[in-house]
């Protein structure tokens, strides 16, 4: 992936900055804002708050949240899985970070998407519950009835992700994206692991829109 003519590229999520500037980064949001400051970036943002600290702490950075290329009959879809759909173009679009979204688009449109509590939030409701459901989240068979605490647990999460993907994106290419990609990857085992996949995209939004 090119590096956009030295401009750094930043996704702002709900609690990390994440930045290309050659390569995948990921700071705490006063880090990555001490640290690029004074940088030419592009950025996106699902956070308001940090949206406002930006103005005010790295005031030369130029926010994209506005470019909105992909038709989509989705409200309040986050410019975040918009950048995700399009550096894939097409297909399933899982993008496993603080939360879990599938996204489904086919054809230059988002048709659709859900949302799931991400791997730690999921973990941290079920040992609120009781401190015997605090058990890690493990890959498991999917056709394979669960026979422990631990395995029921994980196939209730995963089976959610895999009944949508089968079906409404049957026939499409998956892509997996975020922090938790990797395991991600283990209970969808021909997807495309790809952590430039926002970037990607952002690089399409600074084509059509400029920076």
């Amino acid at each position: 992936m090119e590096d956009c003519d030295g401009l750094i590229l930043c996704d702002v999520g709900n609690s990390r900055l994440h930045l290309f500037d050659g390569a995948v980064r990921h700071f705490e949001i006063d880090e990555g804002l001490a640290r690029y400051a004074k940088e030419r970036v592009c950025f996106i943002s699902v956070n308001a708050d940090v949206t406002k600290q930006i103005a005010k702490e790295a005031p030369g950075w130029r926010d994209l949240s506005h470019c909105r290329l992909l038709p989509s009959m989705y409200a309040g879809w986050g410019i975040d899985r918009e950048a995700a759909c399009l550096g894939a173009g097409e297909g399933v679009v899982v993008d496993a970070g603080s939360a879990v979204t599938v996204d489904i688009v086919k054809a230059g449109r988002h048709l659709g998407g859900w949302i799931w509590p991400g791997l730690r939030a999921w973990q941290r409701a079920c040992a609120a519950v009781s401190p015997r459901l605090d058990l890690p989240l493990t890959p498991v068979e999917r056709e394979r009835m669960p026979l422990s605490t631990e395995q029921a647990l994980s196939s209730a999460y995963w089976g959610g992700i895999w009944r949508v993907i089968e079906r409404f994106g049957e026939g499409l290419p998956i892509y997996v994206t975020g922090g938790d990609a990797p395991l991600m990857a283990e209970v969808l085992p021909n997807a495309i692991v790809d952590e430039r996949l926002v970037f990607k995209g952002m690089r399409i939004m600074i084509k059509e829109c400029g920076c």
